[in-house]
């Protein structure tokens, strides 16, 4: 029988068998892959350590999509099981939706920009990746092999850490740091470093104990090998967060540990994690009390002082305060977040819409500070941008979250309660930090692993017969209704319906994957604007293909636009005068586009302001139109004068009818 005559006779499921077993590697690589995001940073494109790995993230979850796809139509075991978890995350993006269908600017709502390329676009990336991950690994031991995956990238990063604290030559890699003296490493930015390493530490002492609960029956030299990888692991995060400096990551450790030492007082019997929980706070008192010691008595310990001083996160220490300028900007930001929520309390501005709340509320000190797009506080944030619906949203997925670790450290067994207890330590850590930080997407997929593990707890603990929610009895359907059956779909339309979901999902991976290059382009372009020399290049036709890559995302590269011009405009007026006019005035078309996009967005008006405060010196009608746009900018940022006033190249005033004022 020839090979062709074999394959026809083999069975559906005999076909369904060969095919999982690939299908589900693909699925295996690409997790394993993604979790390299990190390390994405692509030094040609606009914002290099956030957009690389907003796309490289988005593409290799629209593959994951594709393949779970295909698995879950040849394997019914592996489509979505009822997890109240993840109906939590689907409305909380429907919450998300619906706020950015009625926000102030819906295509900033969806797209967001490149300095943070989140919005509901990548809200929906991340809930996929949650889907298919809980459908695809359902068991514990599964999670628990992909969070060690993700702590051997922590390790790797901790060492890059090193690297960049000791100013060592690696090679073929390139690390930008923009916060010396403290260290972003791959992260571009400190603080999300020591929110990624504070996670991932609770997460390695939490196997590490783990590995001491119980009995096992094999271990041997493989069982203190990993052993000695979650120690050397914990003490690189540990190393990572303190040469970052960041005081809230502190915070949200000691919040971490908190968590653990209550549980291990009050909850879990076991006199290893007691012993080992307990003398990690004595170990953490000590350290406090020696600190205090020193920044109290500087006088009685002079080489300990200047030695400890130096260190960027001690220095933060030593500068906490409420007086402190970061504190003030974040307390002022907070202020004009709530005052926003209660002026839209049901579905807030739009998500990525902050801005504008900040520019219409903000007074006192904040009008001098930078400006702020997001709150720097995620429950602020959620009330402002998408008010009551989106905030009750994320706060019951935290409750509920929350609630499954609860039952799993009272439930479970002895060594699944311990490492329930640090998850639930790394999860409130994750919480705290969230109430003075941003999000970012490395932070998000830390938070996603999190929630996988909980889903896959929710899941173990209904195979038991457990109830994890008590939901409202429900009133019967009526006799006529059960007698005919309810909603009874014959398999074949069952079958076809699941098909066209299937076919559109895909559908719509490869479409993301082409608007994902389409986005890489256009960051290119953004990224090479700031490098174009008009006295050699044709800036109006570099400009032109960086608005053409892709529009959704236009308003950014027009900002980018803005801020170049009136750097350049004397220099191109000078030398190339012609195409300075044409320039002008495809600034004044792409002006017009842009607030059609976002016209509650003061930032674009004082950027026009300040073109034609710069344009009016040399071409006539612009003072007109520079004190038009900035009267437009004050009446959406009442409170902004001194912004708008102040041109921050020629460093003069404008007067209020636009024309520059060099007395000041």
């Amino acid at each position: 029988m020839s090979v062709r005559s074999r394959k026809r006779r083999l069975s559906q499921q005999e076909l369904a068998a060969r095919a999982e077993r690939p299908l589900l590697w693909g699925v295996y690589v690409c997790l394993g892959l993604l979790l390299l995001t990190p390390f994405v940073v692509t030094q040609t494109t606009y914002f290099p350590f956030v957009v690389g790995k907003a796309l490289y993230a988005r593409t290799l979850i629209e593959v994951l999509l594709c393949l779970w796809t295909v698995l879950m139509l040849l394997r019914p075991c592996f489509r979505p099981p009822r997890s109240t978890l993840l109906l939590l995350l689907a409305a909380g993006l429907a919450a998300h939706a619906v706020a950015t269908v009625f926000g102030v600017s819906p295509l900033r709502s969806a797209w967001s920009n490149y300095e943070r390329m989140q919005g509901l676009v990548d809200a929906a990336h991340w809930f996929a990746l949650a889907l298919v991950a809980v459908s695809v690994l359902r068991e514990g031991g599964q999670v628990r092999v992909l969070l060690n995956a993700n702590l051997g990238v922590a390790f790797a990063i901790g060492v890059l850490a090193v690297v960049g604290y000791f100013t060592v030559d690696v090679p073929l890699y390139d690390i930008v740091e923009r916060d010396a003296p403290r260290i972003g490493s791959v992260f571009g930015n400190a603080t999300y470093l020591a929110a990624y390493a504070t996670t991932n530490l609770l997460l390695a002492v939490g196997f590490l104990v783990r590995s001491f609960i119980g009995q096992r029956a094999s271990g041997g030299i493989a069982l203190w090998l990993a052993r000695a990888f979650w120690v050397a692991t914990a003490l690189l995060c540990l190393f990572a967060l303190i040469v970052s400096g960041s005081f809230t990551a502190l915070v949200a450790l000691a919040a971490g540990l908190a968590v653990v030492v209550v549980a291990a007082i009050g909850f879990v019997r076991s006199r290893v994690f007691r012993r080992l929980a307990l003398g990690a706070a004595v170990l953490a008192g000590l350290g406090a009390t020696g600190l205090a010691a020193v920044f109290l008595f500087p006088g009685a310990f002079p080489a300990i002082t200047e030695a400890t001083l130096e260190q960027p996160l001690l220095q933060r220490i030593a500068d906490a305060n409420v007086h402190n300028p970061s504190f003030r900007k974040r307390r002022l930001a907070w202020g004009a977040g709530l005052d926003g929520f209660a002026e839209k309390p049901w579905l807030g501005w739009g998500p990525e819409n902050f801005v504008v709340v900040f520019g219409r509320y903000t007074t006192g000190f904040g009008i001098k500070t930078e400006i702020h797009d997001y709150a720097h506080n995620k429950l602020i944030e959620e009330a402002a941008t998408k008010g009551l619906l989106g905030l009750v949203c994320h706060l019951a997925l935290w409750l509920f979250v929350l609630h499954v670790i609860w039952r799993s450290v009272r439930n479970g067994a002895a060594p699944d309660r311990v490492f329930a207890v640090f998850v639930g330590a790394a999860l409130v850590a994750f919480f705290v930090q969230q109430q003075a930080l941003v999000d970012a997407l490395s932070i998000s997929l830390q938070l996603t692993l999190l929630l996988v593990f909980v889903a896959s707890v929710e899941l173990a603990a209904r195979r038991e017969g457990q109830r994890i929610w008590r939901w409202p009895a429900i009133a019967k359907p009526p006799q006529w209704w059960r007698e005919r059956g309810g909603l009874a779909v014959p398999p074949l339309a069952r079958r076809l319906a699941i098909a066209v979901c299937a076919c559109a999902l895909v559908a719509l991976a490869i479409a993301g994957m082409t608007t994902n290059h389409a986005i890489y382009q256009a960051a290119t372009n953004i990224a090479g604007l700031g490098s174009v020399r008009p006295a050699r290049q044709r800036p109006l036709a570099h400009i032109e293909q960086a608005l053409r890559d892709f529009e959704p995302m236009a308003n950014p590269t027009r900002l980018k636009l803005f801020s170049s011009m009136r750097t350049r405009w004397p220099a191109l007026r000078v030398r190339r005068g012609a195409e300075a006019r044409r320039l002008l005035a495809r600034i004044r078309q792409e002006g017009v586009l842009a607030v059609a996009v976002e016209p509650e967005n003061w930032l674009i008006r004082a950027a026009l302001a300040k073109v034609y405060c710069i344009a009016s010196r040399t071409e006539p009608g612009y003072t007109a139109l520079s004190a038009r746009e900035r009267a437009k900018a004050l009446a959406l940022a009442p409170n902004m004068d001194s912004f708008l006033s102040w041109d921050l190249v020629t460093k003069e005033r404008c007067r209020g009818d636009g024309a520059p004022d060099s007395t000041e």
